[in-house]
Formats: C-alpha cells, structure tokens, sequence
C-alpha cells in the first residue's frame, strides 16, 4: 500500500517513466543507460540545491540550512538562525533559505530552475550513446517533476512557488511568519508571541501561519495549546502534521499537561498516520524515542534519540531530541550520560523548554 501510494506520485511516475525510457532507448547496453539516468539524476538534484545557494545573493533572502552531504555527521557548525552541516559522504547537497516576500521567494525558485536546467538542455544537447543517453532523460525528467506544483512533509517544489504560492496567502504572511519563527529559533519569546499574535489575528486558518504558531508556543512550553493547533492541520493528508502533532503530544504528557494513555494512544497513531502517508521513517525517530520514554522503556528510547539526533539538521529538533536522550540515561541510571549529553544540548539551545526541565531535574538528581 505504502509503495503504490509513493509511485503514485509525480516524482515515483517519472522515475519508473524514465527507467522505461532508458531501458528502450539504449539498449542493448541498458546497464550503462541505467548508470547515466542515475548519475543524471543526482546531478539535477545537485544542482538544483547549487541554485538555491546562490540565491542568498538576492537581498532579502538568507540561509537557514546547508548539508554537504549524507550518512554521519562529521562536523557542524550552528547559529540560532542558521545550521552548516558536513557528513560524511560529500556526494549531494541540501540547501534551505528564507525569503520574507513572495517575491523574494519566486527569484528563489527561479533561481533553483535555472541551475537545474543547464544540465537538462546540455545533457540533451550532447547526448550521443547510453550514457549520456540515461542522463539525459533522468536529467529532463527531474526539470519536469520539479515544475509539478507539489508540497510535501519534505519539499516544496519550484513548481508550487511560482504556479500556488502567488495564490495561497503564503506570500502576504511571510514576512510575519518568518518573524515569529526566527524569534522562536533564537530564543526571543516575547517577539515571537507578538509575531504570533498577528498572525492570530490576520491570518487565523492559514497553514503556515499555524505551523509558525505551534513553533512559538512550542518554544513556551504551551503543549497543550499547540497541540490543539496540530491537529487542526492533520485535517489535511499532511504526514508532516501528523509527526508535529506526535511530538507535541509526547511533551504535553512529559509536562504533565495530559494524561499518559490518551496521549500516548494519540501519539502512537499519528506515528502510524505519518508512516502511512510516507513521511521519512528516520524523521519519526524522535517521536518513537519520547513514545518509548513515556512507557518506560529506556533502552529503545536512548537508541531511537541517538538515531534522531544523528540526522537532525535543524538546531531545535536536534537539541530536543538530545534533551530526550539525556532523559533516557536518566532513566537507565546514568546521570553521568545524562550530563554528557545535556551539556551538548545546551550548546544548541540551552533555553528550549525540555533542554531547560531537564537540567533541573539532573540538579535535583545530583
């Protein structure tokens, strides 16, 4: 059910339509036309991500994330607005920028087509046997998909901000909800509130807006009150929403502000409803791991944080999910862990509410 509900998609349809496409255009050496379409689609990817890098020249728009790279983390380097990661296999780039006006944020897209598309026309230009065949159509077909208005738990397409976003409100409110998200981010909650205040008021069912909201609120400790809010995303098929909506469940009963089975019931089930949708299994992992806490099972829930933590590229959701960990030490007797751990979550965001409750209780502990 899972696999046909991922092919279905226009990036899983364009991936078994370019495999055919290559499977009959080169043979008989298909093997080396595979191997073309593979390298041509990591190149698009790449370049596409290059794009969106150089769009931090537009003014206006700034970098919020860089990862070179995949598999472990081998350095990185974060801000309270920013995160540069390096891991250990430096083939693919992941690029995130901020662009407060709708403007802005259409040069960001033009930007990522641009560099997309060189290697799509070169590729087609050039293609004269089955490798360069493969990348070709691996290459055009990655152009194709991205201009596809499509938003996912994942990615936003270049299709989505130039062809939806002019039309969904999005653009109006960002600016408001990049500053209510930065606030939050670096720790400032009083304009972070003021900021989601506005948005209260202005933009009240607006799905950005929300999210920017349930971030602040987050940031206050206010699980209950964001967790309303979460829900009132998931009444849209978001997988995103339904793993936000597990996070927040699992601290409102850490906090004592619900009650252990029904929250833990919930969490469970939106774990299931994100999985479902396709959400990235390895982004489930910090939820698992405070699910796993809450029950008592410390040593599943140390490996799922260490897990979470490993991939977390965002400097909040990485220090939440160490301030996890250290309570999972804790749990399993080792204070002297549990301090190791805390310490590095500090660094990230020492004053983010479970980082903050968890040195307490290692206090009291002694």
């Amino acid at each position: 059910m899972r696999v046909a509900h991922v092919l279905l998609r226009p990036g899983g349809l364009a991936t078994v339509a370019t495999v055919a496409a290559v499977v009959v255009l080169t043979r008989p050496d298909v093997v080396t036309g595979l191997v073309g379409a593979l390298t041509g689609g990591l190149v698009a990817v790449v370049a596409s991500q290059a794009g969106l890098l150089a769009s931090v020249l537009v003014p206006g728009v700034t970098l919020r994330r860089l990862v070179i790279g995949t598999g472990p983390r081998v350095a990185d380097w974060p801000t309270p607005h920013r995160i540069v990661t390096l891991r250990a296999v430096p083939i693919i780039l992941s690029v995130s920028v901020r662009a407060t006006t709708a403007g802005r944020i259409r040069a960001v897209a033009l930007c990522g087509l641009a560099a997309e598309a060189v290697p799509a026309v070169c590729a087609v230009a050039l293609a004269d046997g089955p490798f360069t065949t493969g990348f070709a159509a691996a290459a055009v077909a990655s152009l194709a998909v991205s201009l596809v208005p499509k938003r996912t738990a994942t990615t936003t397409s270049t299709g989505w901000l130039l062809f939806r976003l002019p039309y969904s409100g999005a653009g109006k409110a960002a600016p408001l909800v990049d500053r209510a998200v930065r606030a939050a981010q670096a720790g400032d909650i009083a304009a972070a509130e003021t900021a989601a205040a506005q948005l209260r008021v202005r933009h009240p069912g607006l799905r950005s807006a929300l999210a920017a909201r349930i971030r602040v609120l987050a940031a206050q400790g206010r699980y209950a009150e964001a967790v309303v809010l979460a829900v009132r995303l998931t009444t849209d098929p978001d997988p995103g929403a339904y793993a936000v909506l597990a996070g927040l469940t699992c601290a409102t009963v850490e906090s004592g502000q619900l009650d252990s089975e029904t929250g833990l019931t919930t969490a469970s089930r939106a774990i299931e409803n994100a999985a479902a949708l396709g959400y990235p299994s390895h982004r489930l992992n910090g939820a698992r791991a405070m699910v796993a806490l809450l029950r008592g099972d410390a040593k599943d829930a140390i490996t799922l944080a260490q897990l979470s933590a490993s991939t977390a590229d965002d400097a909040l959701g990485r220090a939440d999910d160490l301030a996890t960990l250290a309570r999972a030490h804790m749990a399993a007797g080792d204070n002297r862990m549990a301090r190791q751990v805390l310490t590095e979550a500090e660094k990230l965001a020492g004053w983010w509410p479970r980082v903050a409750t968890t040195r307490t209780r290692l206090e009291v502990a002694g």
